[in-house]
């Protein structure tokens, strides 16, 4: 059996332009876009009282990707409802920037 390509011939270079500066608005890479620094969220109180976040110190920035990983109940939502603000942290401080 002869094998058949799955494409025809490349496509020649496309012309490009050296130097050129992406297109739309810029982005601040020293900028925050959010921030948490020592957050704390605690569900419940004395026996019953669960830790949802520790001492959690995050920063993200603008144009930056980010994947917050964890198994579930590790926190991943809290600390964006904190940050979001939706929900009160317990301790800590937490800031995102305002879209502009």
């Amino acid at each position: 059996m002869r094998h058949q390509p799955l494409a025809g011939p490349l496509p020649a270079a496309r012309p490009t332009t050296a130097g050129a500066l992406p297109a739309g608005p810029t982005t601040r890479h020293d900028a925050t876009a959010a921030r948490a620094v020592a957050l704390s969220k605690v569900y419940g109180s004395g026996d019953t009282a669960v830790a949802a976040l520790r001492g959690v110190n995050v920063e993200f920035h603008p144009g930056q990707f980010t994947a917050i990983m964890g198994p579930s109940g590790s926190g991943k939502s809290t600390l964006m409802h904190c940050l979001a603000p939706l929900e009160q942290a317990t301790a800590g401080e937490c800031s995102s920037a305002t879209p502009t």
